[in-house]
């Protein structure tokens, strides 16, 4: 998805929103956590391979998450991705367009990053 495409998407489904729409918190995050994982990881091992610093890209998603700036984080997600020609899931900017589960697909993701930071091994990309 390019950067054009993504903030159509954005705009496209604003114009489309109700008013008022209340979140069923539950279902949020559960569908946060399967979107979120569908491309966390694979996006973490491409900035990997393309050599970027990991502990600096964590950092920044954890300030960004613990400062609940939270459209930053989801923001920054995207301009990563772009940097690495990776392709986010359709689903990704359309859950990013609901104000309201931008905080759940948020915690999604700096979950995930943060297991899959604790858990990888870096020697598998030297070479």
């Amino acid at each position: 998805m390019t950067t054009s495409e993504y903030a159509q998407t954005i705009l496209e489904v604003q114009k489309e929103l109700p008013t008022t729409k209340t979140v069923d918190e539950a279902a949020a995050y559960e569908t946060a956590q399967l979107f979120s994982g569908s491309f966390t990881y694979p996006l973490y091992e491409a900035l990997w391979e393309n050599h970027y610093d990991m502990g600096a890209v964590t950092k920044r998603l954890e300030s960004l998450h613990d400062s609940e700036n939270h459209f930053g984080l989801i923001y920054f997600i995207f301009i990563l991705a772009n940097a690495v020609d990776f392709i986010i899931p359709v689903q990704f900017s359309e859950m990013s367009a609901y104000d309201g589960l931008v905080p759940f697909l948020s915690a999604a993701i700096i979950e995930d990053w943060l297991e899959y930071d604790a858990n990888c091994e870096p020697t598998e990309y030297e070479g």
